[in-house]
C-alpha cells in the first residue's frame, strides 16, 4: 500500500503561526473550554511509549519504579537556533483550579528554564517529582500511599523544546494503561487512567497515536479497543509498532501486515520504530546513535519491505507534524467560532449573576442602586401614581390602601367610639351619634348614666353647679373605645406598610439570594419605626383621655351656646309657651323656664360633654392620621423610608458585604466564568491574527 510523502515546507511560516497559535491558546487553559486540535500518545505502561516518546523529541523520559506518572504532559517542539536552545518546564493549570484564583497562580508560578545542554534525565526526574508535589500528587519514592488525598490531577506539565534540529511539533503524552494492579498501582487507579485517556481520545479534534508492542497480539490491546471505540472509522488515529526488533525470527508476518494497513485499517495508516532497548542504555547509546540503529534495522529483511516513509523516528516525526499542521488548518475556522460563541454565552452568564458585588465598591454602587429604586418608586406610591394594570388589590397600591383604612378607621371611630348616644334636644337619640349596636338593645339613656356620675359626685361643688372633675370622667368613659379603635387601626396600617415594603423589595431586587438579607435588615428597621407609633398613639391618647379638657376652637362656646338656647326652646314649646312666632305668656314663660338644680346641671354636663366630644373625635382621629400613621409609617422617617441611600453610605464593608456579597458558591460561579471571559477574549484575539 502507498503513503501520500510529505507535503510542502515542513516549517513553513504559516505552518508555525498556526501551530504558535494553537499552543497559546492551550497555555490559556482554552482546552477547559473549547476542544482544541492536539495529538495525543496513549498505550500500554509497557508498550515503549515513553522511548517513542524520547525518540520524538530527544527528552529523556524517566521511568518511576514506584509510582506511574499520574497526570499528562505536553511537549512541544520549536525550531531554533542553536544560541536558543532551551527546555522551559510549567504547568498548565487544569479544570480542577477553575475560580480558584490563589490555586491558579500557584501553579502558573512553577517556572523552571535550562539550557539543553544542561537537561538530563536526573533534572527532568527532579522537575517531574517537583511538578508532581505542585499539584498535590505524591512524589515518586513515597512510602505511605494508603490514604492518598489526590491520586491523579487534571492540571497538565508543559514541556518546551527549542532547537536547531526540532521541527514545529506538540504532542500530549498520558499515563499508560496498565493491568495487574499492584501497592502503588491500584485498580481503581486503573479506572481512573482509564476515565482519562478516554476523556482525551474521545475529543472529535484530537488525533490519537496509538502505541503497541510488536510482541503482543492486536487484539489483545485494550487501547485499539478504546481508540476503535472513540473513532470508529481510523479516521483521525495513527498505529506506532514499538519492539520490532524484539520479536522472533518467524513472527514479522503478523507485525507486518498491520503495519501494510491490512489488519486494522487506519486512515492515516501505521508506523514501525525500534527505540533504545535495556542493553542500549546500558551501554550508554545515545540519541543520535539510536537513530543510526533504527535506520540499519528497518534496512534489514524482512522490515526493507515497508515503505521506507513508514519506518523509523524521522519519517514518524515528519508526518506527525504535517498531519497536525492539516488537521488544525481544517479545524481552525471552526475553533474560532467556538471561541467566539462560547464568549458570548459566558457573557450572557455573566449578565445572569445580576451586577458585580464582590468589591466593597461594587456592593455599595449595588445596595445604593436598589435603594434609589425603592425609594423612587415609594414617592410613585405615596403620590397615587402606579403602574398601569395593577390590580386593585395589590400591595403596592401603598396610598389608595392607606386612605381606605383611615376612611375605615374614621367611620369606625365616629360609630363605635362612644360609650352612651348622645341626646338632642327634644330627647330623642341624636343623629350623629346613634349607629345601631349589636344586638339592637336600647342604650340607657344617657341622662341617667350622667344623673348617677352627678350625684356621685355631689358635695364637690356648690348645688347646680358642674363639677369639672366629672366632666372629665364622663368624657375619659365616653371615649373610652377609642384606645382599641386606633390601636387596630395602626396594626392595620402597619400591615399594610409591612407588605407593600416586602412587595417593593421582591420587585427591585432581582438576585433572589440578596432579598432575605435585604429584608433581614429592612424589617428591624420598620418595626422599630411602628414601634415608635405605637409611642405617638399612647401619647395623643393620654393627651385626649388624661389631660385637662381644653379646646381654643371656636366652635366649642358657639355651639354649647346654641344648645342652650335649642334646648330652652324645646322646653318651652313642649309645654306651649311658645308658637312659631315667639308669641309668650311672660308670667308662665318665667314660671317654666327653670328646671331643678340637678336637671340642670345633667343637661348642663351632656351638652358640654357632647360638644366637646364632638371636637375630640376630629381632632383625634385627625391626629392618629398625620402624627402616627403619615409621621411614623410614610414619613421621610417612616417604615417605608426607613432604609436609605444615606445609610448605605455609613455601612460598613462588612456590614455591605452580609447583605449583598455573592454567596460563596455564586462567588466562584461569578469568578470562574469572568476567568472564563478574560481567556476567551484573549484566545479570539490571539486566533484572529491567524487571518486564516
Amino acid at each position: 500500500m502507498k503513503w501520500p510523502k510529505n507535503m510542502g515546507s515542513f516549517d513553513s511560516e504559516d505552518r508555525v503561526k498556526l501551530l504558535s497559535i494553537i499552543d497559546s491558546l492551550r497555555e490559556l487553559g482554552i482546552s477547559d473550554d473549547i476542544p482544541l486540535p492536539q495529538l495525543v500518545v496513549v498505550g500500554d505502561q509497557s508498550s515503549g511509549k515513553s522511548s517513542l516518546l524520547e525518540g520524538l523529541t530527544g527528552l529523556a523520559f524517566p521511568i518511576a519504579s514506584d509510582l506511574c506518572t499520574r497526570f499528562a504532559t505536553q511537549i512541544v517542539l520549536r525550531r531554533a537556533p542553536s544560541e536558543q536552545s532551551r527546555v522551559k518546564v510549567s504547568i498548565i493549570p487544569g479544570p480542577e483550579a477553575q475560580g480558584n484564583e490563589a490555586q491558579r497562580a500557584y501553579l502558573a508560578a512553577f517556572r523552571h528554564t535550562a539550557d539543553n545542554s544542561d537537561f538530563g534525565v536526573d533534572q527532568f526526574s527532579a522537575l517531574l517529582s517537583d511538578a508532581a508535589e505542585r499539584m498535590g500528587l505524591p512524589k515518586p519514592g513515597t512510602e505511605d500511599i494508603d490514604d492518598l488525598e489526590k491520586r491523579f490531577s487534571n492540571h497538565v506539565l508543559r514541556v518546551e523544546l527549542s532547537g536547531p534540529d526540532h521541527p514545529h511539533l506538540s504532542v500530549v503524552d498520558v499515563p499508560g494503561l496498565f493491568h495487574n494492579p499492584t501497592k502503588y498501582q491500584t485498580r481503581e487507579d486503573s479506572e481512573i487512567i482509564r476515565d482519562l485517556i478516554e476523556s482525551y481520545i474521545t475529543d472529535r479534534r484530537t488525533i490519537i497515536m496509538a502505541v503497541m508492542d510488536g510482541r503482543n497480539n492486536l487484539a489483545n490491546q485494550e487501547v485499539f479497543r478504546m481508540a476503535r471505540a472513540a473513532d470508529p472509522t481510523g479516521s483521525r488515529t495513527v498505529g506506532v509498532v514499538t519492539k520490532c526488533d524484539a520479536l522472533q525470527p518467524g513472527e514479522e508476518g503478523s507485525i507486518l501486515r498491520i503495519l501494510q494497513n491490512e489488519v486494522e485499517n487506519l486512515k492515516h495508516g501505521w508506523f514501525a520504530v525500534k527505540n533504545r532497548s535495556a542493553r542500549d542504555l546500558k551501554h550508554g547509546v545515545t540519541i543520535e546513535e539510536r537513530h543510526l540503529n533504527e535506520e540499519k534495522f528497518f534496512k534489514t529483511s524482512p522490515w526493507c519491505e515497508l515503505e521506507r516513509n513508514r519506518v523509523g523516528i524521522k519519517p514518524l516525526k515528519s508526518f506527525l507534524g504535517k498531519l497536525l499542521y492539516e488537521h488544525i488548518r481544517e479545524e481552525f475556522p471552526t475553533l474560532v467560532e467556538e471561541i467566539s460563541g462560547k464568549l458570548q454565552e459566558s457573557r450572557v452568564q455573566l449578565a445572569e449573576f445580576g451586577p458585580a458585588r464582590q468589591t466593597p465598591t461594587e456592593q455599595r454602587v449595588y445596595l445604593t442602586k436598589i435603594v434609589n429604586r425603592y425609594e423612587a418608586a415609594v414617592d410613585r406610591a405615596l403620590a397615587g401614581t402606579y403602574d398601569p394594570g395593577l390590580p386593585s388589590d395589590d400591595p403596592l397600591k401603598l396610598r389608595m390602601h392607606i386612605f381606605n383604612a383611615n376612611e375605615r378607621f374614621a367611620r369606625t371611630l365616629k360609630k363605635e367610639g362612644y360609650l352612651m348616644p348622645f341626646r338632642a334636644v327634644d330627647d330623642k337619640l341624636d343623629d350623629e351619634f346613634n349607629h345601631s349596636r349589636a344586638g339592637g338593645a336600647e342604650p340607657e339613656p344617657i341622662y341617667t348614666w350622667i344623673r348617677n356620675w352627678y350625684r356621685e359626685a355631689r358635695g364637690a361643688c356648690l348645688p347646680g353647679t358642674v363639677n369639672p372633675e366629672a366632666v372629665k370622667s364622663l368624657f375619659r368613659q365616653q371615649c373610652s373605645a377609642w384606645n382599641t379603635i386606633s390601636e387596630s387601626h395602626l396594626a392595620t396600617t402597619a400591615n399594610i406598610v409591612r407588605k407593600f415594603s416586602t412587595a417593593l423589595y421582591e420587585l427591585k431586587i432581582e438576585d433572589e439570594s440578596i432579598l432575605p438579607r435585604i429584608l433581614a435588615k429592612v424589617n428591624p428597621m420598620i418595626e422599630s419605626s411602628i414601634s415608635a407609633a405605637e409611642s405617638q398613639l399612647e401619647t395623643i391618647l393620654a393627651d385626649e383621655l388624661t389631660s385637662t379638657l381644653q379646646t381654643i376652637n371656636s366652635t366649642f362656646p358657639t355651639t354649647l351656646q346654641s344648645t342652650r338656647l335649642q334646648r330652652l326652646e324645646a322646653r318651652l314649646r313642649s309645654h306651649g309657651l311658645i308658637d312659631n312666632a315667639y308669641h309668650a305668656n311672660v308670667r308662665a314663660l318665667a314660671e317654666n323656664a327653670n328646671l331643678s338644680i340637678e336637671d340642670q346641671a345633667v343637661y348642663e354636663i351632656h351638652d358640654i360633654l357632647k360638644c366637646y366630644y364632638s371636637i375630640a373625635i376630629k381632632r383625634f382621629a385627625d391626629n392618629v392620621v398625620n402624627q402616627v400613621v403619615e409621621r411614623y409609617l410614610l414619613g421621610r422617617e417612616g417604615s417605608v423610608k426607613c432604609f436609605c441611600s444615606e445609610q448605605v453610605s455609613a455601612l460598613g464593608e462588612g456590614e455591605l458585604a452580609a447583605l449583598v456579597a455573592d454567596d460563596y458558591e455564586t462567588s466562584v460561579r461569578r469568578t470562574d466564568v469572568n476567568y472564563r471571559i478574560q481567556r476567551l477574549e484573549k484566545a479570539l484575539e490571539i486566533a484572529r491574527k491567524a487571518n486564516m
